[in-house]
């Protein structure tokens, strides 16, 4: 590819001669020679030539370069991989309905190119929905064809969160299933049980952690395995060809502090906002909300973000995530930056966080958080190694192979690190 512009190179000696410091150094130096010769490179009238005008360049917002970046990410991904489109195991949650919102915005972007004109979308769209004369003009309608949304109840769910799933699937256009995990959970505790003898329970009942743990994670890699089963057969069902990739819904500080079941739903084929916080992806649903008048979200945004892998209280949700972490998705957006961006480690995040947060928290309650982060940070670190790749949005990724190469076996007691804080906490 060749670009041609048309330039005056006097404007750039006027703009070199403006800058004293340069012709300063430039008087105490020896000139160039130059060399006088017959021929010119312009043309004879290039007074009467106009020059370039300076491109006006439109920088998008950090929404917008969401919505655009990993939708163009997965119609390429889709494309040649030769599938039939993609299935989103579709929580009722924030994280998951981001990403049901940016393949909406990639069937956007191609009923766009298509309406301008664009054959080889055209014939890809055609290829990928198995209809030479198919035409994608409407997005709801495209989206039913390429994309499948599952919500996968259990008796942890709530009401709230399968309506939250079938109302922004129906606003997208998505083809949606509705199933129950139950049956399946019981069947591998029951396997269990009956080789060991022994029953687990929640904590709410009377169980131990791990007893609690184990029943949360059974749910969560059950709904993996559902995901892949359904991707592969749902087609078949409808009378279609084809399979489905599965789409992950992991954000990046989630994968930083490691809440999240290794081998659960956040393994998957690809991951569209695993390089995206959460602060960044509740700022991009609410542009979802205003640009493509999904009103479902309204509610989505308002729900305090949870796994729903514990039991209900009263019919009601009673695990959040933040809870269950020990910290706030806003506190983990500022750990996961000054770890990668600022390359500090335990010491060096506390002295920096100790002015940050200087009107909020004591000293002592900044030691106690940066000890808490880095604890859980390095138990989990294992779970950076089987990550679904991703969409690489922002320089604050934890991705490990690709944009993150710090080791992942870490000594968690962090003991001279941890010194050095409860030091200068006592200094102050």
């Amino acid at each position: 590819e060749v670009l041609v512009a048309t330039l005056d190179l006097e404007d750039v000696r006027s703009y070199r001669a403006e800058i004293s410091s340069r012709n300063l150094a430039a008087s105490k130096v020896n000139p160039y020679p130059r060399v006088k010769v017959n021929f010119a490179l312009s043309c004879p009238d290039d007074v009467a030539v106009p020059t370039c005008m300076p491109i006006q360049w439109r920088h998008h917002s950090p929404e917008e370069e969401i919505s655009l970046g990993p939708a163009c990410w997965l119609w390429d991904y889709l494309r040649r991989s030769k599938q039939a489109g993609f299935l989103l195991p579709l929580s009722g949650g924030i994280d998951s309905s981001a990403t049901a919102c940016v393949v909406y915005s990639m069937c956007h972007q191609v009923c766009l190119a298509v309406k301008n004109g664009n054959a080889d979308v055209l014939a890809d769209a055609r290829r990928i929905v198995n209809d030479e004369t198919y035409i994608p003009e409407d997005p709801r309608e495209f989206c039913k064809r390429v994309f499948t949304t599952c919500y996968m109840a259990s008796e942890n769910s709530s009401q709230d969160t399968c309506n939250r799933a079938k109302l922004l699937a129906e606003q997208i256009g998505s083809y949606h299933i509705n199933l129950n995990i139950d049956a399946a959970v019981k069947a591998v505790v029951g396997i269990f049980s009956v080789v060991t003898g022994r029953t687990p329970r929640f904590s709410v009942y009377g169980g131990s952690s791990r007893e609690s743990l184990a029943l949360q994670n059974v749910q969560a890699r059950i709904r993996m395995v559902l995901a892949y089963l359904f991707a592969q057969l749902t087609l078949w069902t409808r009378g279609m060809p084809g399979g489905l990739l599965v789409l992950g819904s992991a954000n990046v500080d989630e994968s930083l502090r490691g809440y999240l079941t290794k081998y659960d739903c956040s393994s998957a084929d690809i991951n569209p906002i695993g390089g995206i916080s959460k602060t960044d992806l509740k700022n991009f649903i609410q542009y979802c909300i205003e640009n493509f008048q999904l009103t479902a979200l309204r509610s989505i945004m308002s729900a305090p973000p949870t796994a729903e892998l514990e039991p209900l209280v009263d019919g009601q949700v009673a695990q959040t995530d933040e809870a269950d972490m020990g910290m706030t998705y806003a506190e983990l957006s500022v750990y996961g930056k000054l770890r990668k961006i600022a390359k500090t480690g335990p010491y060096s995040m506390f002295c920096k966080l100790i002015n940050m947060w200087k009107e909020i928290c004591t000293p002592r309650e900044v030691a106690s958080k940066v000890k808490h982060f880095f604890r859980m940070y390095s138990v989990n670190r294992h779970k950076m190694t089987t990550l679904t790749p991703s969409y690489h949005a922002e320089n604050y990724s934890p991705d490990d192979n690709r944009f993150d190469l710090r080791p992942f076996l870490y000594n968690t007691s962090w003991s001279w690190q941890f010194r050095c804080i409860d030091k200068q906490v006592d200094a102050l």
